[in-house]
């Protein structure tokens, strides 16, 4: 069976609403980063009022 681990990024919860029209980017260059190491998102990660802060993500381990 595979085992995995896990990290975090963060992200401007702005980024995560569509359609506001603002001149947020989300994080695709990091994302593209860390999707070359084999990262890859998981989850988006929320605080109490719904906003996405954080995106979690996942990647199998080295045998």
């Amino acid at each position: 069976m595979p085992s995995y681990e896990y990290r975090t990024i963060e992200v401007d919860s702005d980024v995560m609403i569509a359609g506001l029209g603002g001149e947020v980017t989300p994080p695709v260059e990091q994302l593209n980063e860390l999707g070359a190491e084999g990262w890859h998102v998981a989850a988006p990660l929320t605080d109490k009022t719904g906003e996405t802060v954080s995106l979690l993500l996942q990647r199998e381990c080295e045998p």
